[in-house]
């Protein structure tokens, strides 16, 4: 900043002898761009004793001397200022404050004007981030950079910090880079490594560099190495690129690219390949991997590539979507599914980013989505192509020119969002689609499906009824009948139309409970907190369905389940009992002074549910074999949420025919940000053979995970997974952390079904990339 300094010298000037004594104030102001001294630019000094030198071409303060503006400061035993060039000199116990950084000196020299200057046996703080650099002689430039000769950096406090980098000579420019030459990387002042060059961003934002390196071990990959280099391309693009060594299977590069143009678009592309050096070309070698029934991996060239996209053509009305999840074979998930490249990675940043979920990893269909829509008030459209790639059939499984996959080619589909119909008390919504499907091998064609549905939602007496009633016509254009079922009639053109109708009543009775008065409102009482009220709802809702039966669908072409629509004639009952509590608190206000605050939740849910099928009470087939059991399995769920450490889920299913549970569908959770968290799960499903359902063996899954905070920063983490009926350990997996101020470390040993690893993670808080 340029500008003319004015100097205010009270009483100074009135001393022929130069000198004034205790705590004289020296005032020296920036003018604006007006002149006009703005006073929060203003310098104040004052020292034990003040003198002025040469006609006041410069004065000298000696003593406890501090020059302050605003929140920052200079302060030194010793400091002279010269009036034309508005330097100031400091010696002595050299402490600054400069728009929230801290210097430390034994000398130093400023331009107040813009503080740029020099610093001898110097260290300097920035506070965001968090970072320390110390040297013997720094330069301070514009532009918030420093340059330095043998200098220290790190982010750890205290005079013998846990890790640092010393360098030859460097640079740092704040929301920017630290760049070092000739550096190394001590822990605890012993050196551990040499570079002859580094960049570290010491921004919290987005920067260049390389990350946190992954070191691990597995049984069957060996020793692993991964280097990750991150790169921001600019404020809209990013792209982070791994080089992955693992010992026993090859190099293993990959690559995510990330992109947000606007509000409306955003993009995560990710791939990776890998020349493998271990093949299975026969089913002996491939069972005794992945007991995959028989299938085998060939191929050494193995690859995966994947990507979310939201975005818009045109304009953000007409919304686009595209997923892609193609791989190379049935085992590359299950192979790679740690590390920051891995399956269970890209799983969770699309999860989060998109709230888009991909394919199991051990499952055998691909699905890749390309689809773009628009919405109006009433109405919508949208179209999309589908590829579903089944890995049953490549690496020569089995043979591709029999693949009846189903394929997507396109779709249409247009949906009415439920309105009035014409002005009259009934109410409409409907639904059409047009596909056209293509396999490889097998039927092949077109189908046209329309779903129209009025309904008349009444009241009275309290109750809410909702009859409805709706008609589904589909046509079909075959190309193929190729693979077809011998009941499929092999006209060309053929159509079905089915009606189907229900209705649904139910009400909401609730009532209040008063349980007590809230807190008085004082500052000794800040903090507590008392539930006042209890609002209970009483749910009852019946539910009836019944759709058409039509046996001659058999005979029409089939492409999935929308071409055989089961029949049904049920009616479904439930009750739901929702409790929320009235809490009030008192809490500080803005000023300090004691204020009430109410907060609402629910924490309690219980629902029990029932259905009866019709047509299964009066089946008159297989009673040889089924006996009628019409009624469904009783469910009984809860979810329970008293308070703000604990969390209670569960789902059982009660067979009233069997007199014992069916399904269990359990997890108990306690938490608490300061001492960790305890996490039990089981599931459960019996084996069944009923007329309508088969389950073939009992399973009795596991599940014991806890997290504990310790003392010194230590976080110890375990997991534990078993199938009870078959004594199989699923997973066993132990973690021990150390979250240090400025680093944390974390050492991990898994073992699953698949594999046997065992990993370090390191990571330098506030150098996350380096």
């Amino acid at each position: 900043m340029k500008s003319r300094f004015i100097i205010l010298i009270v009483c100074l000037l009135l001393c022929i002898s130069g000198y004034a004594y205790a705590q004289e104030l020296v005032v020296v102001s920036s003018p604006g761009g007006n002149g006009t001294a703005q006073a929060e630019q203003e310098w104040h000094f004052s020292a034990d004793k003040v003198v002025a030198e040469n006609d006041s071409e410069y004065i000298q303060a000696y003593g406890n001397v501090i020059i302050r503006s605003g929140k920052s400061y200079l302060k030194a035993d010793f400091a002279r200022f010269y009036q034309a060039t508005k330097w100031i000199y400091l010696k002595g116990n050299v402490k600054a404050e400069w728009e929230g950084d801290f210097y430390n000196a034994a000398e130093a020299e400023f331009d107040l004007n813009n503080m740029v200057g020099w610093l001898k046996k110097g260290r300097v703080f920035v506070a965001k981030p968090h970072v320390y650099f110390e040297s013997e002689f720094i330069e301070k430039h514009n532009g918030a950079t420093y340059s330095f000769k043998d200098a220290k950096v790190t982010a750890c406090d205290g005079e013998n910090p846990a890790w640092s980098f010393e360098a030859g000579e460097g640079d740092i420019t704040l929301n920017g880079y630290a760049r070092l030459w000739h550096s190394k990387f001590k822990i605890k002042g012993v050196p551990v490594a040499y570079t002859p060059f580094m960049s570290l961003p010491i921004d919290q934002r987005r920067q260049s560099g390389l990350l946190t390196p992954e070191l691990g071990s597995s049984k069957k990959k060996g020793i692993r190495v991964s280097v990750p280099y991150y790169w921001a391309i600019n404020d809209e693009m990013d792209l982070t690129a791994h080089a992955e060594y693992l010992g026993k299977r090859g190099f293993r590069p990959g690559v995510e690219f990330r992109h947000t143009e606007d509000a409306n678009s955003k993009g995560e592309w990710r791939a990776d390949w890998l020349y493998d050096g271990k093949a299975y070309d026969n089913a002996v070698d491939a069972e005794s991997v992945f007991k995959d029934e028989g299938m085998i991996r060939p191929n050494h060239n193995r690859w995966w590539i994947r990507s979310k996209y939201n975005g818009y053509i045109g304009s953000p009305d007409w919304q686009t979507i595209v997923d892609l999840d193609a791989v190379s074979d049935q085992d590359y998930l299950r192979e790679f599914s740690s590390g920051a490249n891995g399956y269970e990675s890209t799983r969770d940043s699309f999860l989060e980013e998109f709230g888009r979920d991909i394919e199991a990893a051990d499952s055998d269909h691909r699905i890749s989505t390309a689809l773009i829509a628009k919405s109006w008030n009433n109405y919508s459209i949208s179209g999309l192509v589908q590829y579903d790639e089944n890995l049953n059939y490549r690496n020569g499984n089995n043979p591709g020119d029999k693949n009846p996959t189903l394929q997507k080619l396109p779709q249409l589909n247009a949906y009415a969002f439920r309105g009035k119909l014409f002005g009259t008390p009934l109410e409409w919504e409907g639904e059409a689609s047009a596909n056209y499907f293509w396999r490889e091998y097998g039927m092949s064609g077109g189908r046209f499906d329309v779903h129209p549905e009025i309904s008349m939602p009444l009241s009275a007496g309290g109750i809410t009824f909702i009859p409805r009633a709706g008609v589904r016509a589909t046509s079909y254009v075959v190309d193929s009948f190729q693979n077809a079922s011998s009941k499929v009639s092999r006209d060309s053109s053929q159509g079905r139309i089915l009606a189907d109708a229900g209705v649904s009543a139910f009400s909401d009775f609730f009532r209040v409970f008063d349980l007590g008065s809230a807190p008085v409102i004082s500052k000794e009482n800040i903090g507590k907190s008392s539930w006042t009220k209890i609002k209970h709802n009483f749910i009852p809702r019946l539910d009836y369905n019944w759709v058409q039966d039509d046996p001659d669908q058999d005979k029409l072409p089939y492409f999935d389940s929308r071409d055989r629509i089961t029949n049904a004639n049920d009616i479904t009952f439930s009750l739901t009992n929702v409790l929320d509590r009235s809490r009030s608190m008192v809490t500080s206000g803005k000023d300090g002074e004691a204020v009430l605050e109410d907060d609402y939740l629910e924490f309690f849910r219980f629902r029990l549910e029932e259905g009866y099928d019709i047509d299964e009470a009066d089946r008159s087939t297989d009673l040889s074999q089924y006996e009628r059991r019409p009624f469904s399995d009783l469910m009984g769920e809860i979810i329970l949420t008293p308070y703000n450490y604990v969390s209670l889920t569960s789902k059982t299913y009660l067979s009233p025919y069997l007199g014992d549970i069916t399904e269990h569908e359990n997890l108990l959770k306690f938490f608490n940000d300061t001492y960790g968290e305890i996490l039990f799960g089981y599931d459960y499903l019996r084996k069944i053979d009923e007329y309508k359902r088969q389950q073939d063996n009992d399973m009795q899954i596991m599940r014991y995970a806890a997290k504990a905070y310790l003392p010194w920063g230590l976080v110890v983490t375990g997991q534990y997974r078993v199938d009870v009926d078959s004594s199989k350990d699923l997973e066993k997996t132990v973690s021990l952390g150390w979250n240090h101020q400025c680093f944390s470390v974390e050492v991990l040993a898994s073992t699953t079904t698949l594999d046997e690893r065992y990993s370090v993670n390191f990571n330098l808080i506030d150098f996350s990339s380096f």
